[in-house]
């Protein structure tokens, strides 16, 4: 069988699936929308479909054929364009409606079809195991001939935080969210129950129905902007629905399979969940420290509540009686403890409870936490999570003792690493502000206090340096009672009194660090010890987070003035000697495109690691890693692989953006297949090279590879900043070229879309930098630039292809690049990306940039193909290829439709939103304008749930 047989066999199920899917929301349109609907998007499907085939048969044309198929795709586009320019604005809603929908049933089938492939390899009586799984890693320990002691020890010495952000929030609404979830259930049943009976099968097919028809009816677009207590619930559903089971499950699965190669090595807890939302307050006017305090707040119900139910099902499972077991009297001293404080309660169990030590044991741990919740004191709440793990150590060591160890693993062990991993705080936050709100702070209070005559915020680095020596080695507080402070440096001031209040309430360990964003000296890390200071905090890891090209370069100066400076060496003292280092891939990228960002990043790790190790400090790299290939998104096993080696040291930090939430941690199996092959790419890349037997694990990179990367990088990066920065028209084409401006209005986060007031590209944040390219299918900023640099290379020296190709081969960091390259190469697309440029008004400047573009697109592309081998993009990824060629002819009519649209919408005004009350006495231009406003936003929706992106 060939390759590709072999691939639509292994796919026929998911084909199947997307039938079965597409087939039900087509009667769901025509019960719904009627035949008119139906008509218009089966029309649409055909040429869409038909034009993407013409373009594909270019690739191999003779001159003939090729003026024939242009001669075809021009047609078919004069063909969709008049379908889409002919329907009413509201059949246009239900088109784009359906088209959006579909993408949702697709996306789910996909991501079930993942978990139908896990298992099925699991299933299989092959002998290589899944790619990324921890059964691969622990083949890899065994081939290298690790022992226990090595793997016990790597295990130890590992550190991993997968912290969640609420920027962007999940384009996707909640309401749709938790329907895709259900779709993916039915299919599993359908699955596991090859053989329904014909009444199972039809109550299926109604729930099915049912599920789609309430999609049909629920509004994709958010008509309220989210709070950020609305991002921190959202971040809330997905621990609560799937990560509090899902990532106790993992360590399980994980100590079986070692226990089968490796008996006696035990899993520490070295995964953990981090989160920002709720702590950001970079940019983001509306999070304040009473907002840390109430998301703390809300996770710590939603964490008790769950343990409550977990000791409930436990309580009524542990029924064995005093007549046939015996208890260590440890738990038996508990008992008569817990009795003595509750024995209202002890008499409320009754006295058949009194001869089950262990459901009486349980259900006073059950009250006690109860108490917690309700923030009761005395003896009965407990005060820390660690009493709570205290008491149910009490009862797996008693189970144990008596030789009922098989009870310990199950719900009981679950529970355990449970309490371990979440405490009673459930995620730990980050807190995150901009450099530059700390320098004003201070600046406002030494002017109040009268310790400094001179605008701080003005001065030299060096004169700023004396002022916070001498502020530091100062014990007296500055800041009290009375003091005339604008409220921006309340803000400041109450944020770091929050972090000292939080720490003191939920422990230490519940505000993980405080980040400084747009890092650029000293002074910005000793201001931030100065406010921990005033606060009365001596130990929170202060993380500088380095994001344009500039700061990546200067990153290593700055922390050797830091590490020797002896204020901050004292306080990093308190820090056990260990310094988190946030690198910064979205605005990096934007600042100097993809080539540049990622090199100097690769880069900068190695200068860091090696600063460290001189000045005997841990070095963490915290990644800054955004959902698109724009801003360092892309396959993370193949990216922890691509990192320099010696950089991980099992020690990692990485962001999980918020519109990548659903699509890795949306279904249970999905969540632990995105944690196992993190972990597997950290312990992998950690194992020290001594233990290493195949020289190709952990490749360095030779001289010739890092002079060429060098050279490439300098020359991306002139012609990315001479496209973006330097040409002053540029901006105008963007903001018409793109829906930049109506992006705004999709209620997608909390968090402005700019930085400052200001209209320049530079104030511009990532997000929507990334977001507005992606939907006019341009993909500019994941990778312009690297064809033209490519290309230079390649005619220096005819041997440099051949080089290049090496490279690809054999170092995971270009291999990495190059595949993500391709990924973004193929969501990209220059013929529907003239119909975005056919919206710039001037002409001369629509004609200049968009054919200098696409010039190196084709360029891009072509020399990407050239080195990675493969007559078309994605060759040597066709999972991945297919999907996207799935995808696209469904994504395209939603293209047209949001050109059409926005040139409407732009010609009456722009965008408008009204609440109810307005909308009643709104004019007739208005409420058109407000109409035509909504149907933007649903293609900006249907198109980043196509290409499954947003920023």
């Amino acid at each position: 069988m060939s390759d590709h047989e072999s691939r639509r066999e292994i796919d026929a199920p998911l084909r199947a699936d997307i039938r079965t899917l597409g087939n039900a929301l087509g009667e769901a349109i025509q019960r719904y929308g009627g035949p008119e609907v139906f008509n218009t998007v089966e029309g649409l499907r055909q040429r869409c479909k038909r034009l993407r085939e013409c373009t594909e048969r270019q690739v191999d044309a003779t001159p003939e054929e090729q003026a024939r198929i242009e001669a075809e795709i021009r047609r078919l586009d004069e063909e969709i364009t008049d379908l889409v320019n002919g329907c009413s604005l509201e059949r246009a809603i239900d088109v784009i409606r359906a088209f959006t929908i579909y993408f949702h049933l697709v996306n789910t089938a996909e991501q079930y079809h993942r978990i139908r492939r896990r298992r099925a390899h699991e299933l299989s009586e092959q002998s290589t195991p899944q790619r990324g799984s921890l059964s691969a890693l622990i083949d890899f320990f065994k081939q290298n001939n690790l022992s226990a002691e090595a793997v016990q020890q790597l295990l130890n010495e590992m550190s991993i935080d997968l912290v969640f952000t609420a920027h962007p929030t999940e384009a996707t609404r909640r309401s749709l969210i938790t329907k895709s979830s259900q779709i993916a259930h039915l299919l599993e049943i359908q699955d596991q129950q090859k053989t329904m009976t014909p009444r199972e099968h039809s109550r299926w097919q109604q729930q099915l129905e049912g599920t789609i028809d309430l999609l049909w009816r629920t509004d994709a677009v958010r008509r309220v902007r989210p709070q950020p207590i609305d991002e921190v619930k959202m971040g809330i559903y997905y621990l609560d629905e799937i990560l509090f089971d899902a990532l106790p499950d993992l360590y399980s699965e994980f100590e079986e399979l070692l226990q089968q190669s490796y008996p006696g090595v035990t899993v520490p807890s070295f995964l953990r969940l981090g989160s920002w939302i709720g702590g950001d307050q970079d940019g983001n006017p509306y999070v304040s420290a009473t907002t840390m305090h109430t998301a703390l707040r809300l996770q710590r119900e939603h964490i008790i509540e769950q343990y409550r139910t977990s000791i409930e099902k436990l309580a009524a499972e542990f029924s064995q009686s005093l007549s046939y077991v015996r208890i260590t009297p440890e738990l038996q001293q508990s008992l008569d403890y817990d009795a003595q404080c509750m024995p209202d309660y002890d008499h409320e169990l009754g006295p058949q409870t009194a001869l089950e030590p262990y459901r009486r044991k349980l259900s006073f741990i059950w009250k006690r936490l109860g108490a917690t919740l309700d923030r009761h004191n005395g003896n009965v709440a407990y005060q820390t999570a660690e009493e709570l793990h205290r008491d149910l150590l009490l009862v797996r060591d008693s189970l144990r003792e008596n030789g009922e160890e098989a009870l310990t693993r199950g719900r009981l062990g679950r529970l355990l690493r449970q309490v371990e991993l979440f405490g009673f705080y459930f995620v730990a936050l980050d807190v995150r502000q901009h450099s530059e709100r700390h320098a004003r702070a201070l600046a406002e209070l030494l002017q109040v206090t009268g310790l400094c005559e001179q605008d701080y915020s003005q001065l030299e680095e060096a004169e700023r340096l004396r002022i916070l020596e001498m502020l530091l080695r100062d014990p007296r507080i500055l800041t009290r009672p009375g003091l005339q402070l604008s409220e921006d440096t309340w803000h400041i001031l109450r944020t770091f009194q929050g972090v000292k209040q939080a720490r003191d309430e939920y422990g230490k360990r519940v505000i993980t660090c405080y980040i400084i964003s747009m890092s650029h000296s000293l002074s910005d890390l000793l201001e931030v010890q100065f406010f921990c200071k005033e606060a009365g905090i001596d130990d929170l890891p202060i993380v500088p987070l380095f994001e344009t090209i500039d700061d990546l370069h200067a990153c290593t100066q700055i922390l050797e003035q830091a590490f020797t400076h002896p204020n901050y060496r004292a306080y990093l003292r308190n820090c056990q000697d260990q310094q988190q280092v946030m690198l910064g891939y979205s605005d990096s990228s934007k600042d100097g495109g993809i080539l540049t960002s990622g090199w100097e990043l690769y880069e900068a790790q190695l200068r860091l690691t090696e600063l460290g190790k001189r000045h005997q400090i841990g070095i963490t790299m915290f990644h800054g890693r955004g959902g698109a290939i724009g801003r360092g998104g892309g396959p993370i096993y193949e990216a922890i692989l691509g990192q320099p080696p010696g950089t991980i040291h099992g020690r990692l930090r990485i962001t999980e953006q918020g519109e990548m939430l659903s699509f890795k941690y949306g279904l249970y199996e999905i969540a632990i297949r995105n944690m196992e092959l993190v972990i597997a790419g950290v312990a992998r890349s950690s194992i020290p090279d001594e233990h290493i037997i195949e020289t190709q694990v952990h490749p360095r990179a030779t001289e010739e590879w890092r002079n060429t990367m060098q050279l490439l990088s300098a020359n991306a990066h002139k012609r990315y900043r001479d496209l973006i920065y330097n040409d002053p028209s540029f901006l105008s084409f963007f903001e018409q070229a793109t829906p930049i401006l109506e992006i705004g209005w999709l209620n997608i986060g909390s968090r402005p879309a700019r930085r400052t007031r200001g209209n320049t590209i530079e104030d511009l944040r990532a997000i929507p930098w990334v977001f507005s390219w992606m939907q006019s299918r341009y993909v500019l900023p994941s990778w312009y630039g690297v064809g033209g640099a490519l290309e230079e290379f390649i005619g220096q020296q005819p041997e440099s292809l051949g080089l290049l190709q090496q490279m690809y081969r054999q170092w995971p960091f270009f291999r990495a690049f190059l595949d993500n390259l391709q990924m973004t190469l193929s969501k990209a697309d220059m013929h529907i990306a003239q119909h975005y440029a056919s919206l710039v008004k001037d002409p001369a400047l629509r004609d200049r940039i968009s054919h200098t573009i696409q010039e190196e697109y084709e360029r891009t592309r072509s020399l990407v193909c050239q080195i990675v081998g493969g007559k078309e993009l994605l060759d040597t990824a066709p999972v991945l290829q297919q999907s996207i060629k799935r995808r696209n002819p469904y994504v395209d009519p939603m293209s047209y439709f949001q050109v059409a649209l926005l040139r409407r919408l732009r010609e009456l005004g722009g965008p408008l939103m009204l609440d109810r009350e307005a909308e009643a006495t709104a004019s007739t231009e208005e409420k058109e304008r407000m109409r035509l406003t909504y149907a933007v936003l649903l293609t900006i929706n249907g198109v980043a749930a196509g290409l499954r992106n947003t920023g």
